[in-house]
């Protein structure tokens, strides 16, 4: 099931990352990334403006890609373009909270999820998958020579 995500929407909904932060894409790159690697979905984040690196796409991974919008176009033409695209929409989810860019994709038929929703969503996926790797760090904890030889004191006594 693709994604597509009104990236500049998403971060202005998100209440622990700014607009204003230099490094808030990249942030919310990486927040995305966590959830897209725990559901495999198709992800495509449509930011506004200009790349850094002066990809209009960049390809992150498999099925995860960030996209900016054609010179004198904007992310919300950019979205449209993307859902166009498409020939099934029944799949297609639309992160966005834009009422126009809403109303478009419903049109076509696919479905839409506010970012202040899909916020909460990314949140959840974000602290399951901390506590996981928490786990993970636990029992694989490898323990040194004399940590050894202090249990082995312990069990042997």
């Amino acid at each position: 099931m693709p994604y597509i995500i009104d990236g500049d929407n998403l971060i202005g909904s998100s209440p622990d990352i700014s607009l204003e932060d230099p490094d808030s894409r990249s942030k919310l790159v990486q927040v995305v990334q966590k959830y897209q690697e725990s559901r495999k979905n198709n992800i495509t984040i449509v930011f506004d403006g200009a790349p850094q690196n002066g990809l209009l796409r960049e390809d992150i991974r498999s099925k995860f890609s960030v996209v900016y919008p054609r010179e004198s176009s904007s992310a919300d033409e950019e979205i449209k373009r993307i859902l166009n695209g498409f020939h099934y929409f029944k799949d297609v989810t639309l992160i966005t909270s834009d009422k126009e860019l809403k109303a478009f994709a419903k049109e076509k038929g696919a479905k839409t999820v506010s970012s202040i929703e899909f916020y909460f969503q990314l949140k959840r996926v974000s602290r399951y998958s901390g506590k996981v790797a928490e786990t993970r760090k636990r029992i694989d904890a490898e323990l040194s020579d004399r940590e050894v030889d202090q249990w082995m004191k312990i069990f042997d006594e």
